[in-house]
Order: C-alpha cells, then sequence, then structure tokens
C-alpha cells in the first residue's frame, strides 16, 4: 500500500473530527452559558515520531511521540490533543425574570446536582416548590452557606449577589473562578466541571439578564463550510491514490 495516504488520511479525520466539535457548537447555539469549543491538533514527524508542532487554541509542546507508519522525514501526520474552550462572554438577554442573572467579567455558579457538583454560567434560575432556588432542571443553586432556601416576602438579588428578602439579606450567591492553568472542562449543557475554584471577589451580576451562548452561528457556519472543503478535497486525494494503485496492479498484471 502506497504510504503516501497515511498523512492524508490523518487530516481527514482531523477534519471529521472538526466537523463533528463544530456541529455540536451550532447544536448548542441557544444553551444558555454554552461556550464555544475547538479541537487542538498537534504535528508528528512520521519517522521518528518527532513532534513538529502545535496548532490550535491553548496548544502547547507535547512530549516525544510515536507509532506511526515509517516513512520520509516530509511525511507528517495530524494528532488531537484536547479541546479548548473560548470563554469569551455572550450577549445578554432581558427576561425580566428576577431570579435570572447573568455574570460580568469572571465567575461561575455552582450547582449541586444529583450527579455531583458542577458550574455554569447559565443564570436561568427559579423558586421550586420548596422555595430552593434551582435551575432550569430543578438543581440547586450555591449560595455561601449552601443551597439557597428563601422564605416568603418580597426578594430580590442585587448586584454583589446578595438576596434580600423584605430588604433583609438572607442569602448570598456563591461565584467562583479558577486558576488561569487549570481552566474548567465543559461537559455538556453549559455545564463544567474543574478543580481548585476559588470565591470571586467582586460579584457582579445583572438581575433580569441571562448569559446566551458565546457562539457566533454565522462565524461557526462558515467555519463549517470550510472545514467540508477540506474533507471532500482529502477524500479525493484519497480515491487518487486508490486508482493509481489499481492502475499500478493491472499494469504490473500486463506486464508479468
Amino acid at each position: 500500500m502506497n504510504r503516501g495516504i497515511y498523512p492524508i488520511l490523518s487530516g481527514a479525520l482531523a477534519q471529521e473530527e472538526r466537523i463533528q466539535v463544530l456541529a455540536n457548537n451550532i447544536a448548542n447555539l441557544k444553551t444558555g452559558g454554552f461556550k464555544r469549543v475547538e479541537p487542538v491538533f498537534q504535528a508528528i514527524l512520521g519517522t521518528a515520531g518527532r513532534l513538529a508542532g502545535s496548532f490550535g487554541p491553548g496548544a502547547e509542546q507535547q512530549p516525544v511521540m510515536g507509532g506511526l507508519p515509517q516513512g520520509v522525514n516530509e511525511r507528517v501526520f495530524v494528532q488531537s490533543t484536547n479541546l479548548a474552550t473560548h470563554f469569551g462572554g455572550g450577549q445578554l438577554k432581558k427576561t425580566d425574570n428576577p431570579f435570572d442573572l447573568a455574570v460580568q467579567g469572571k465567575g461561575f455558579f455552582e450547582i449541586n446536582t444529583p450527579q455531583g457538583v458542577f458550574y455554569t454560567r447559565n443564570g436561568a434560575f427559579h423558586l421550586d416548590n420548596k422555595r430552593r432556588l434551582v435551575t432550569e432542571d430543578g438543581s440547586a443553586v450555591m449560595g455561601d452557606k449552601g443551597e439557597i432556601v428563601l422564605k416568603p416576602g418580597d426578594a430580590k438579588v442585587a448586584q454583589d449577589g446578595r438576596i434580600q428578602v423584605d430588604d433583609a439579606t438572607v442569602a448570598r450567591i456563591k461565584l467562583v473562578e479558577f486558576p488561569e492553568n487549570q481552566p474548567p472542562q465543559q461537559v455538556g449543557g453549559g455545564l463544567f466541571i474543574g478543580q481548585n475554584p476559588k470565591p470571586v471577589k467582586d460579584v457582579a451580576l445583572v438581575t433580569g439578564h441571562i448569559e446566551e451562548s458565546n457562539v457566533n452561528s454565522f462565524a461557526e457556519m462558515a467555519r463549517l463550510i470550510d472545514v467540508m472543503r477540506s474533507y471532500e478535497s482529502a477524500q479525493k486525494m484519497l480515491t487518487a491514490f486508490d486508482t493509481m494503485t489499481s492502475t499500478s496492479i493491472q499494469e504490473l498484471g500486463r506486464a508479468t
């Protein structure tokens, strides 16, 4: 088999992964607090498996790798390393719900789910039948002292996260941030997991608003079209190699 197909195949697989990630970004266009994701790849030389370089958001130098088909030094392969999340803020959507909250600047809400503690930028909250402050799916929103349960009365949330009932402060929204070298990982549905969270010092919330996804539909569709063209080009090159191999076999058969 012509070894030239291996770099093309690795490139096609990389484009296929990009298509899946872009499709997921577009599917979460209306998911509150969702952050756009982009795959990071690294280039690997085929003969010694030496790292040729990494590219993509958040790309870093990686250890020496090997195990790919041996070939000439110019032969470079592509391998996915991780997914990079773009944490830029999304547009704010006005809802006039006093418990809908949008974070200005850094910070994530902490919520307690049946699967454990997660973090989110989606501040679409409401009171359940037990007067707990919860997310759209019923998970408890955490305050500085645990789950937030409000007594009946005129409740409102201040910009600094204090929750007041009849002008008396009864709780405070818990907002956390993560070290720059340990950003949280997005796990779906606008939820994140992370390590070593610490309270945000200067909490800044906008009440009656929620933060929308930071995915730009037009830009993402343009990227998807570009990737599809690259994928189709790789398919054509693979077909050309297959045709060349078939022709060579036929000519060899005639020669013998």
